[in-house]
Protein backbone atom coordinates (compact mmCIF):
# COMPACT_ATOMS: atom_id res chain seq x y z
CA UNK A 1 0.00 0.00 0.00
CA UNK A 2 1.43 3.31 -0.85
CA UNK A 3 0.74 6.84 0.91
CA UNK A 4 -0.26 5.41 4.26
CA UNK A 5 -0.06 7.36 7.47
CA UNK A 6 0.56 7.18 10.57
CA UNK A 7 -0.37 10.29 13.23
CA UNK A 8 2.70 11.71 14.72
CA UNK A 9 2.68 14.92 17.14
CA UNK A 10 -1.00 14.90 16.53
CA UNK A 11 0.50 15.50 12.13
CA UNK A 12 -0.43 12.71 9.55
CA UNK A 13 2.93 11.23 8.33
CA UNK A 14 2.71 9.43 5.20
CA UNK A 15 4.94 6.59 3.93
CA UNK A 16 5.22 3.62 1.37
CA UNK A 17 4.52 0.13 2.71
CA UNK A 18 6.68 -2.59 0.81
CA UNK A 19 5.36 -4.25 -2.06
CA UNK A 20 5.92 -7.57 -1.04
CA UNK A 21 3.53 -6.74 2.37
CA UNK A 22 0.48 -7.73 2.34
CA UNK A 23 -1.92 -5.07 4.15
CA UNK A 24 -5.14 -6.80 6.37
CA UNK A 25 -5.75 -3.95 8.32
CA UNK A 26 -5.35 -0.23 7.67
CA UNK A 27 -7.30 0.86 11.47
CA UNK A 28 -8.27 4.27 10.51
CA UNK A 29 -9.60 6.87 13.33
CA UNK A 30 -13.57 6.18 13.31
CA UNK A 31 -15.33 9.74 12.19
CA UNK A 32 -16.56 10.71 15.73
CA UNK A 33 -18.54 14.17 16.40
CA UNK A 34 -17.10 15.84 19.40
CA UNK A 35 -19.00 16.81 22.54
CA UNK A 36 -19.40 20.53 21.21
CA UNK A 37 -20.36 22.53 24.10
CA UNK A 38 -18.94 20.27 27.21
CA UNK A 39 -20.12 22.31 29.45
CA UNK A 40 -23.82 22.46 28.63
CA UNK A 41 -23.23 18.41 28.14
CA UNK A 42 -22.24 18.51 31.23
CA UNK A 43 -24.64 20.24 32.96
CA UNK A 44 -27.23 18.07 31.02
CA UNK A 45 -25.75 14.76 32.43
CA UNK A 46 -25.46 16.03 35.95
CA UNK A 47 -29.42 16.98 35.15
CA UNK A 48 -30.10 13.40 33.87
CA UNK A 49 -27.77 11.15 35.69
CA UNK A 50 -27.93 7.31 35.36
CA UNK A 51 -29.14 5.16 38.21
CA UNK A 52 -29.22 8.27 40.63
CA UNK A 53 -31.13 11.20 41.05
CA UNK A 54 -30.03 14.95 39.45
CA UNK A 55 -26.65 15.88 41.38
CA UNK A 56 -28.56 19.32 42.79
CA UNK A 57 -31.23 16.87 44.34
CA UNK A 58 -29.41 14.14 45.42
CA UNK A 59 -26.90 16.81 47.82
CA UNK A 60 -28.05 18.06 50.80
CA UNK A 61 -26.88 21.87 52.01
CA UNK A 62 -25.49 20.12 54.79
CA UNK A 63 -23.42 17.85 53.30
CA UNK A 64 -19.67 17.51 53.40
CA UNK A 65 -18.13 16.99 49.46
CA UNK A 66 -15.19 15.87 48.29
CA UNK A 67 -14.62 16.03 45.14
CA UNK A 68 -12.21 13.64 43.70
CA UNK A 69 -10.94 14.92 40.56
CA UNK A 70 -7.99 13.04 38.11
CA UNK A 71 -4.78 14.46 37.41
CA UNK A 72 -2.65 15.41 34.17
CA UNK A 73 -2.11 12.35 33.19
CA UNK A 74 -5.59 11.92 31.44
CA UNK A 75 -6.52 14.46 28.76
CA UNK A 76 -10.08 14.85 29.89
CA UNK A 77 -11.64 18.26 30.57
CA UNK A 78 -11.59 18.27 33.74
CA UNK A 79 -11.60 21.90 34.20
CA UNK A 80 -14.68 22.57 32.72
CA UNK A 81 -16.78 19.54 34.65
CA UNK A 82 -15.56 20.80 37.58
CA UNK A 83 -17.34 24.34 37.07
CA UNK A 84 -20.44 22.35 35.76
CA UNK A 85 -20.46 20.09 39.20
CA UNK A 86 -19.61 23.60 41.34
CA UNK A 87 -21.85 25.06 39.77
CA UNK A 88 -24.46 22.04 40.61
CA UNK A 89 -23.11 21.83 44.04
CA UNK A 90 -23.69 25.60 44.44
CA UNK A 91 -27.40 25.22 42.90
CA UNK A 92 -28.11 22.75 46.06
CA UNK A 93 -27.33 25.19 48.99
CA UNK A 94 -23.58 23.72 49.42
CA UNK A 95 -21.60 26.48 51.22
CA UNK A 96 -18.19 26.58 49.39
CA UNK A 97 -16.35 25.87 52.96
CA UNK A 98 -18.13 22.64 52.79
CA UNK A 99 -16.44 21.59 49.20
CA UNK A 100 -12.76 20.17 49.19
CA UNK A 101 -11.43 19.24 45.75
CA UNK A 102 -8.63 16.54 45.84
CA UNK A 103 -6.36 15.93 42.99
CA UNK A 104 -6.43 11.76 42.70
CA UNK A 105 -3.35 10.78 41.67
CA UNK A 106 -2.95 7.73 42.94
CA UNK A 107 0.58 6.98 42.71
CA UNK A 108 1.84 9.81 40.74
CA UNK A 109 2.95 13.01 41.51
CA UNK A 110 1.12 16.03 42.85
CA UNK A 111 0.60 18.93 41.17
CA UNK A 112 2.19 22.33 41.54
CA UNK A 113 0.13 25.61 42.72
CA UNK A 114 0.80 26.83 38.79
CA UNK A 115 -0.46 23.56 37.32
CA UNK A 116 -3.56 24.10 39.67
CA UNK A 117 -4.35 27.73 38.43
CA UNK A 118 -3.13 27.09 34.72
CA UNK A 119 -5.43 23.80 35.10
CA UNK A 120 -8.45 25.00 36.99
CA UNK A 121 -8.18 28.91 36.51
CA UNK A 122 -6.59 31.32 39.23
CA UNK A 123 -10.74 31.74 40.40
CA UNK A 124 -11.56 28.08 41.11
CA UNK A 125 -8.32 27.96 43.18
CA UNK A 126 -8.97 30.92 45.41
CA UNK A 127 -12.03 30.06 45.82
CA UNK A 128 -12.35 26.67 46.91
CA UNK A 129 -9.82 24.38 48.74
CA UNK A 130 -7.90 22.20 46.26
CA UNK A 131 -5.56 19.25 47.82
CA UNK A 132 -3.44 16.77 45.76
CA UNK A 133 -3.19 12.97 47.44
CA UNK A 134 -0.41 11.54 49.11
CA UNK A 135 -0.62 7.99 48.32
CA UNK A 136 2.12 7.83 51.64
CA UNK A 137 0.51 10.12 53.87
CA UNK A 138 0.45 9.02 57.52
CA UNK A 139 -3.01 9.79 58.47
CA UNK A 140 -4.48 7.85 55.48
CA UNK A 141 -7.79 5.89 56.83
CA UNK A 142 -8.66 2.65 56.62
CA UNK A 143 -11.81 1.87 55.22
CA UNK A 144 -11.80 -1.88 53.26
CA UNK A 145 -9.85 -4.91 52.52
CA UNK A 146 -8.78 -6.09 49.30
CA UNK A 147 -9.44 -10.24 48.75
CA UNK A 148 -5.74 -11.10 50.04
CA UNK A 149 -6.40 -9.54 53.23
CA UNK A 150 -4.49 -6.10 52.55
CA UNK A 151 -6.58 -2.98 53.90
CA UNK A 152 -7.06 -0.38 51.88
CA UNK A 153 -6.86 3.00 53.12
CA UNK A 154 -7.99 6.62 51.35
CA UNK A 155 -7.51 10.47 51.84
CA UNK A 156 -8.78 11.42 55.55
CA UNK A 157 -10.39 14.65 53.77
CA UNK A 158 -12.58 11.53 51.33
CA UNK A 159 -13.14 9.85 54.30
CA UNK A 160 -14.39 12.79 56.29
CA UNK A 161 -16.89 13.73 53.43
CA UNK A 162 -20.16 12.31 53.84
CA UNK A 163 -20.64 12.74 49.78
CA UNK A 164 -18.12 11.97 47.37
CA UNK A 165 -18.22 12.96 43.61
CA UNK A 166 -15.53 11.53 40.98
CA UNK A 167 -14.31 13.69 38.07
CA UNK A 168 -13.10 10.83 35.10
CA UNK A 169 -12.48 9.67 31.91
CA UNK A 170 -13.73 6.22 30.17
CA UNK A 171 -10.95 4.47 27.73
CA UNK A 172 -9.42 1.32 27.32
CA UNK A 173 -7.40 -0.04 29.88
CA UNK A 174 -4.72 -2.40 30.07
CA UNK A 175 -5.29 -4.61 33.38
CA UNK A 176 -8.98 -2.32 34.55
CA UNK A 177 -10.54 -2.78 30.75
CA UNK A 178 -11.76 0.70 31.02
CA UNK A 179 -10.51 3.91 32.79
CA UNK A 180 -13.42 5.88 34.61
CA UNK A 181 -15.50 4.21 37.20
CA UNK A 182 -14.39 3.61 40.83
CA UNK A 183 -10.85 4.02 39.53
CA UNK A 184 -10.96 7.53 40.62
CA UNK A 185 -11.14 6.52 44.47
CA UNK A 186 -8.88 3.37 44.09
CA UNK A 187 -6.67 3.88 43.28
CA UNK A 188 -6.63 7.80 43.02
CA UNK A 189 -6.76 8.42 46.61
CA UNK A 190 -5.48 5.18 48.46
CA UNK A 191 -2.50 4.24 50.20
CA UNK A 192 0.51 2.70 48.11
CA UNK A 193 0.46 -0.76 50.04
CA UNK A 194 -2.79 -1.83 49.18
CA UNK A 195 -2.58 -0.15 45.05
CA UNK A 196 0.47 -2.01 44.99
CA UNK A 197 -0.87 -5.39 46.50
CA UNK A 198 -3.99 -5.32 44.24
CA UNK A 199 -1.75 -4.24 41.12
CA UNK A 200 0.65 -7.09 41.50
CA UNK A 201 -1.96 -9.65 42.41
CA UNK A 202 -4.15 -9.12 39.69
CA UNK A 203 -2.50 -7.60 36.61
CA UNK A 204 -1.89 -10.92 35.48
CA UNK A 205 -4.81 -12.90 36.29
CA UNK A 206 -6.57 -14.42 34.31
CA UNK A 207 -9.92 -12.46 32.33
CA UNK A 208 -7.79 -9.14 33.63
CA UNK A 209 -6.63 -7.08 30.43
CA UNK A 210 -7.75 -4.26 27.72
CA UNK A 211 -11.30 -4.06 27.22
CA UNK A 212 -12.32 -6.50 29.92
CA UNK A 213 -14.63 -5.71 32.59
CA UNK A 214 -16.93 -9.35 33.16
CA UNK A 215 -15.24 -11.82 34.70
CA UNK A 216 -12.02 -9.01 35.46
CA UNK A 217 -10.65 -9.45 38.91
CA UNK A 218 -8.32 -6.45 38.61
CA UNK A 219 -11.52 -4.28 37.74
CA UNK A 220 -13.91 -6.00 40.10
CA UNK A 221 -11.67 -5.16 43.34
CA UNK A 222 -11.73 -1.64 41.96
CA UNK A 223 -15.64 -1.36 42.07
CA UNK A 224 -15.66 -3.59 45.35
CA UNK A 225 -13.10 -0.57 46.96
CA UNK A 226 -14.98 2.41 46.05
CA UNK A 227 -18.22 0.74 46.95
CA UNK A 228 -17.43 0.43 50.54
CA UNK A 229 -14.74 3.87 50.62
CA UNK A 230 -18.38 5.54 49.64
CA UNK A 231 -18.02 6.67 46.49
CA UNK A 232 -21.49 8.35 45.64
CA UNK A 233 -21.44 9.99 42.30
CA UNK A 234 -19.01 10.44 38.92
CA UNK A 235 -19.16 12.49 35.86
CA UNK A 236 -17.16 10.64 33.36
CA UNK A 237 -15.79 11.70 29.95
CA UNK A 238 -16.01 9.34 27.38
CA UNK A 239 -12.53 9.97 25.05
CA UNK A 240 -12.22 9.43 21.47
CA UNK A 241 -9.48 8.00 19.22
CA UNK A 242 -7.87 11.43 19.46
CA UNK A 243 -7.97 11.62 23.35
CA UNK A 244 -10.84 13.89 22.83
CA UNK A 245 -14.22 14.00 24.80
CA UNK A 246 -16.93 12.14 23.08
CA UNK A 247 -19.39 12.47 25.68
CA UNK A 248 -20.18 12.80 29.18
CA UNK A 249 -21.97 10.29 31.55
CA UNK A 250 -22.39 10.71 34.84
CA UNK A 251 -24.78 9.17 37.91
CA UNK A 252 -23.78 5.59 39.54
CA UNK A 253 -20.44 4.64 39.64
CA UNK A 254 -20.96 1.26 38.38
CA UNK A 255 -24.22 2.05 36.04
CA UNK A 256 -23.05 5.11 34.61
CA UNK A 257 -19.18 3.72 34.13
CA UNK A 258 -20.81 0.32 32.37
CA UNK A 259 -23.44 2.88 30.11
CA UNK A 260 -19.70 5.09 29.59
CA UNK A 261 -18.15 1.88 28.72
CA UNK A 262 -20.66 1.13 26.30
CA UNK A 263 -20.32 4.62 24.23
CA UNK A 264 -16.54 3.71 24.08
CA UNK A 265 -17.08 0.42 22.88
CA UNK A 266 -19.30 1.99 20.05
CA UNK A 267 -16.76 4.56 18.59
CA UNK A 268 -13.51 2.62 19.33
CA UNK A 269 -14.09 -0.71 18.90
CA UNK A 270 -11.98 -1.83 15.47
CA UNK A 271 -12.27 -4.96 13.12
CA UNK A 272 -9.24 -6.19 12.65
CA UNK A 273 -9.10 -8.99 9.70
CA UNK A 274 -7.18 -11.67 11.79
CA UNK A 275 -3.76 -11.21 13.55
CA UNK A 276 -1.09 -10.03 11.27
CA UNK A 277 2.77 -11.18 11.41
CA UNK A 278 3.78 -7.58 11.91
CA UNK A 279 1.78 -4.61 13.72
CA UNK A 280 2.66 -1.05 12.84
CA UNK A 281 1.24 0.64 16.06
CA UNK A 282 1.98 4.83 17.10
CA UNK A 283 1.95 5.94 20.91
CA UNK A 284 -0.19 8.96 20.10
CA UNK A 285 -1.70 10.75 21.82
CA UNK A 286 0.48 9.13 24.35
CA UNK A 287 3.92 11.21 24.91
CA UNK A 288 4.79 11.41 28.21
CA UNK A 289 6.78 8.68 30.33
CA UNK A 290 5.74 5.24 30.70
CA UNK A 291 2.71 6.20 28.63
CA UNK A 292 4.19 5.57 25.59
CA UNK A 293 4.55 1.54 25.54
CA UNK A 294 1.02 1.65 26.56
CA UNK A 295 -0.21 0.91 22.68
CA UNK A 296 1.96 -2.38 22.63
CA UNK A 297 -1.24 -4.27 24.80
CA UNK A 298 -4.01 -3.50 21.60
CA UNK A 299 -1.06 -4.16 19.16
CA UNK A 300 -0.85 -7.86 20.80
CA UNK A 301 -3.99 -8.15 19.93
CA UNK A 302 -3.61 -8.20 17.03
CA UNK A 303 -0.79 -9.57 16.04
CA UNK A 304 0.02 -13.17 15.90
CA UNK A 305 2.29 -15.00 18.83
CA UNK A 306 5.44 -14.87 18.12
CA UNK A 307 5.08 -11.78 15.40
CA UNK A 308 6.46 -8.72 15.58
CA UNK A 309 5.38 -5.00 16.56
CA UNK A 310 6.69 -1.54 15.14
CA UNK A 311 6.19 0.74 17.88
CA UNK A 312 6.61 4.60 16.72
CA UNK A 313 6.86 6.63 19.93
CA UNK A 314 6.84 9.92 20.63
CA UNK A 315 8.44 11.45 23.74
CA UNK A 316 7.71 14.92 25.06
CA UNK A 317 9.68 14.49 28.11
CA UNK A 318 12.94 12.27 28.87
CA UNK A 319 12.71 8.94 30.08
CA UNK A 320 14.61 8.65 33.80
CA UNK A 321 17.84 7.11 33.67
CA UNK A 322 16.70 4.44 36.25
CA UNK A 323 13.43 3.20 34.47
CA UNK A 324 15.93 2.32 31.51
CA UNK A 325 18.41 0.69 33.78
CA UNK A 326 15.67 -1.69 35.54
CA UNK A 327 14.69 -2.57 31.78
CA UNK A 328 18.34 -3.16 30.63
CA UNK A 329 19.22 -5.10 34.41
CA UNK A 330 16.15 -7.24 33.79
CA UNK A 331 16.56 -8.44 30.38
CA UNK A 332 20.06 -9.44 31.05
CA UNK A 333 18.78 -11.41 34.43
CA UNK A 334 15.83 -12.92 32.83
CA UNK A 335 16.52 -12.70 29.29
CA UNK A 336 15.93 -16.29 28.69
CA UNK A 337 11.88 -15.97 30.13
CA UNK A 338 10.79 -12.53 30.59
CA UNK A 339 7.45 -13.46 31.54
CA UNK A 340 8.72 -15.70 34.00
CA UNK A 341 10.58 -13.30 35.41
CA UNK A 342 7.67 -11.03 35.60
CA UNK A 343 5.49 -13.09 37.07
CA UNK A 344 8.14 -14.02 40.04
CA UNK A 345 8.90 -11.16 41.15
CA UNK A 346 4.51 -10.36 41.17
CA UNK A 347 4.54 -13.48 43.26
CA UNK A 348 6.90 -11.88 45.58
CA UNK A 349 5.35 -8.37 45.63
CA UNK A 350 8.65 -7.49 44.37
CA UNK A 351 9.44 -3.94 42.23
CA UNK A 352 10.97 -4.39 39.09
CA UNK A 353 12.38 -1.00 39.05
CA UNK A 354 13.22 -0.56 42.54
CA UNK A 355 12.20 3.01 44.46
CA UNK A 356 10.32 3.69 41.11
CA UNK A 357 6.52 4.59 41.01
CA UNK A 358 3.71 2.01 40.50
CA UNK A 359 3.14 3.15 36.89
CA UNK A 360 6.90 3.13 35.77
CA UNK A 361 6.64 -0.58 37.20
CA UNK A 362 3.33 -1.68 35.57
CA UNK A 363 4.76 0.08 32.11
CA UNK A 364 7.80 -2.17 32.75
CA UNK A 365 5.93 -5.47 33.26
CA UNK A 366 3.10 -5.07 30.29
CA UNK A 367 6.05 -4.23 28.15
CA UNK A 368 8.56 -7.26 28.99
CA UNK A 369 5.56 -9.59 28.82
CA UNK A 370 4.97 -8.17 25.12
CA UNK A 371 8.65 -8.49 24.44
CA UNK A 372 8.10 -12.09 25.56
CA UNK A 373 5.69 -12.54 23.28
CA UNK A 374 6.79 -10.87 20.20
CA UNK A 375 10.08 -9.31 18.32
CA UNK A 376 9.25 -5.48 19.66
CA UNK A 377 10.87 -2.63 17.22
CA UNK A 378 11.27 0.62 18.46
CA UNK A 379 11.29 4.20 15.78
CA UNK A 380 11.61 7.12 17.87
CA UNK A 381 13.32 10.63 17.18
CA UNK A 382 12.92 11.05 21.56
CA UNK A 383 14.62 7.90 22.42
CA UNK A 384 17.96 7.23 21.71
CA UNK A 385 19.16 3.75 20.32
CA UNK A 386 21.08 3.19 23.15
CA UNK A 387 18.21 3.54 25.63
CA UNK A 388 15.61 1.70 23.13
CA UNK A 389 18.18 -1.30 22.88
CA UNK A 390 18.56 -0.82 27.01
CA UNK A 391 14.80 -1.45 27.29
CA UNK A 392 14.94 -4.47 25.05
CA UNK A 393 13.49 -3.03 21.83
CA UNK A 394 15.28 -3.41 18.14
CA UNK A 395 15.94 -0.43 17.20
CA UNK A 396 14.99 1.37 13.92
CA UNK A 397 16.29 5.31 12.91
CA UNK A 398 13.22 5.21 10.16
CA UNK A 399 10.59 3.40 8.89
CA UNK A 400 12.73 1.78 6.46
CA UNK A 401 14.99 -0.14 8.70
CA UNK A 402 11.90 -0.94 10.60
CA UNK A 403 10.56 -2.86 7.53
CA UNK A 404 14.14 -4.27 6.77
CA UNK A 405 14.37 -6.01 10.29
CA UNK A 406 10.44 -6.95 10.13
CA UNK A 407 10.87 -8.78 7.48
CA UNK A 408 13.51 -11.13 9.06
CA UNK A 409 10.15 -12.76 11.07
CA UNK A 410 8.78 -13.17 7.15
CA UNK A 411 9.87 -11.71 3.72
CA UNK A 412 5.88 -11.09 2.88
CA UNK A 413 4.29 -10.31 6.77
CA UNK A 414 0.97 -9.81 6.72
CA UNK A 415 0.08 -6.21 8.29
CA UNK A 416 -2.75 -4.33 10.39
CA UNK A 417 -1.31 0.12 10.25
CA UNK A 418 -3.07 1.47 13.42
CA UNK A 419 -2.26 5.28 12.78
CA UNK A 420 -3.46 6.46 16.33
CA UNK A 421 -2.53 3.62 19.08
CA UNK A 422 -3.19 5.23 22.05
CA UNK A 423 -6.92 4.77 22.20
CA UNK A 424 -8.23 2.02 20.29
CA UNK A 425 -9.92 -1.44 21.04
CA UNK A 426 -9.18 -4.01 18.21
CA UNK A 427 -11.95 -7.06 17.74
CA UNK A 428 -10.04 -9.93 16.09
CA UNK A 429 -12.52 -11.24 12.90
CA UNK A 430 -11.57 -14.32 11.02
CA UNK A 431 -9.63 -13.93 7.88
Amino acid sequence: MRNAFLIKKGEKVFFDLPDSWDLLTFALPKDTSPAGDIRARARQALDHPVGRPPLREYVSPSDRIAVLIEDLTRSSPKAIILRAVLEALEDAGIPDAAIVNIIASGTHRGLTDQELESCFGADLVARYRFVNHDCQAPDLVPVARLSTGARVKIHRLVHEANFRIGIGSIFPHPMNGFGGGGKILFPGVSDLHSIREHHFQHTFEQGAGLGRVQGNPFYEQVTEMARQAGLDFIVNTVLDQRDDAYDIVAGDPVEAHLSGIAISRGILCTEFRGKADVTLITSFPYSEGPQIVKPLAPAAMATREGGCIILIADLSDGLPEAFVESFNLFHKTHGHDLLKGVLDHFRQNRLIMEGGAIDFNMAMAMTLAVQHRFRTILVSEDISRDQGEKMGFAYATDLNEAFELASAISPRPTVHIIPSGGVILPVIQPL
